[in-house]
């Protein structure tokens, strides 16, 4: 007798050959059984016994001294146990690491004043809007007010006693009209 293969019983199985008399042998497979159905599920046993209460312990720093050098850390447990842990010595600096690439250029940003005049706040208040690369971008302050870019065109400023009309040209140039 000798396990059948997968092939031939795929839950298992075994080759039963037998030998009668002058006769050729003859083999003849027989197969396990398919797995049944999961059968429903038991009913709930009893209640175990209540474990052991368990040891808590605490950690607190160890700040260097004598007996601790490097400092460390005291575990002091419930059932009287403690155990120290003390810090390592510091190693020898290591050395110094390869120089990092180059960084790319930076933006350069420009205020640009929108209408004549010097501010003096709550008084006066011009308003400014910044140049960068080469596009002017201003705080509009209508509907909670929102960055945008101010195009080339023509422009009016209403801010505190310093209302004006300017214009936009390329290249984050200012006119006043």
């Amino acid at each position: 007798m000798t396990p059948a293969n997968l092939n031939q019983c795929p839950a298992g199985g075994y080759v039963i050959t037998v030998t009668s008399g002058y006769n050729a042998p003859t083999s003849n497979v027989v197969c396990n059984g398919l797995a049944g159905v999961q059968g429903p599920t038991g009913s709930t046993g009893p209640t175990g016994l209540a474990g052991l209460n368990g040891t808590g312990c605490t950690v607190t720093t160890v700040q260097a001294n004598n007996a601790a050098p490097n400092g460390g850390s005291l575990i002091s447990c419930t059932d009287g146990t403690q155990s120290l842990v003390l810090n390592g010595e510091v190693g020898p600096t290591g050395n110094t690491g390869a120089v990092g690439p180059a960084g790319s250029p930076g933006t350069i940003v420009t205020p640009i004043q929108f209408c004549p005049g010097t501010s003096s706040y709550p008084n006066e208040f011009n308003e400014v809007g910044f140049c960068i690369n080469g596009n002017i971008w201003a705080v509009y302050s209508a509907n909670g007010g929102f960055l945008t870019e101010v195009l080339p065109g023509t422009w009016s400023s209403d801010g505190i006693n310093a209302s004006c009309t300017f214009t936009v040209e390329p290249g984050c140039v200012i006119s006043n009209n």
